[in-house]
């Protein structure tokens, strides 16, 4: 009993490490979270904080909290943002992520840019060995004895992380963009052996289009009243998803609905409800599992975004809303 319990706690943590980054329902409302490319991309300073409950029914849920700042510099058209974002898995795993990004535009012809990107981060993971129960804590009479004569090497791990990305801009209506993370796949072990933390491959397309007449679709100005349409693709190793939604905003209110799947077995529809009054946004976007893959049924997420009104005349493209 205790030599396959350790088994699989070693297999549990070898799956750990090779986990795939945590996502977000809608990454549209998460600042520059698929592509370095698009920090900046509000057009002014902003401010963004985003959490996600996931699987809340099942007693090990997850926990996933992202913050996030970035902002634009007009004469030398590029646009810097930092961020720190937290994902608990379980009570066993924990991931800390802080990191900077900075993108470089380039005008192509009026109304038309290339976006191009760069992120560095450092990740500080931590496991806790005490959250989990091994062979020789069982005594045989039913009762579980408090701690473990086993020993691990690691119980934290710290490495540092980079991605590039690049967009194609026709300012105000259409964002087509591809990024790599983890470019150098960097070891994300605990236990015996080198395991690494492989490449992840996003593809996004952005689309956004006035509702008002006045505003043509070559036009440089934008209302309060558009429709909106994303199409999301990420793989990481075995793991794939794809992410269909749409959406309009009428002020002050912002409806959304989405479909997302692993191409496989796990589909999710997903409902968004967001506000905006001053440069304050508020989101809730609510999941529901249409799969027999129930996964704990629902999640939920919460989104707070502020940025900041200013004059000055927008030299960057303004993507998304």
């Amino acid at each position: 009993m205790r030599r396959v319990v350790v088994i699989l706690a070693c297999v549990m943590a070898g799956v750990i490490a090779l986990a795939q980054d945590y996502t977000f329902s809608n990454h549209n409302i998460v600042p520059f979270s698929l592509n370095p490319a698009q920090v900046g991309a509000a057009n002014t300073i902003r401010i963004g904080a985003n959490y996600r409950m996931q699987w809340p029914t099942l007693v090990n849920n997850y926990h996933t909290v992202r913050l996030s700042f970035d902002m634009n510099v007009y004469k030398q058209m590029c646009s810097v943002g930092a961020f720190y974002s937290y994902d608990q898995m379980s009570d066993v795993y924990k991931v800390n992520e802080a990191g900077v990004a900075y993108a470089h535009t380039i005008k192509c012809a009026d109304n038309h840019f290339i976006r191009l990107g760069l992120q560095g981060s450092v990740f500080f993971n931590f496991v806790d060995y005490n959250a989990l129960t091994f062979g020789d804590q069982y005594s045989g009479t039913g009762a579980i004895k408090p701690a473990s004569v086993e020993n691990f090497e690691n119980s934290s791990r710290t490495f540092f992380d980079f991605a590039v990305g690049a967009s194609y801009v026709f300012q105000n209506h259409l964002t087509v963009g591809f990024a790599v993370y983890h470019v150098a796949q960097p070891d994300n072990g605990f236990v015996r052996g080198t395991q690494v933390l492989p490449r992840k491959y996003v593809g996004h397309v952005n689309f956004i289009q006035d509702l008002k007449i006045s505003h043509g679709l070559r036009s440089k100005g934008f209302s309060d009243n558009y429709f909106f349409a994303n199409l999301t693709y990420q793989q990481q190793a075995d793991f794939k998803q794809a992410y269909i939604g749409a959406g309009v905003c009428f002020q002050p209110i912002i409806l959304g609905v989405s479909f997302k799947t692993d191409v496989q077995e796990v589909h999710t529809v997903s409902f968004m409800l967001g506000g905006y009054y001053k440069g304050f946004q508020l989101y809730y976007i609510f999941d529901l599992f249409t799969s027999h893959k129930k996964n704990g049924s629902w999640s939920n997420e919460i989104s707070f975004i502020y940025t900041l009104p200013h004059k000055k005349k927008d030299l960057c493209p303004v993507v998304y809303w």
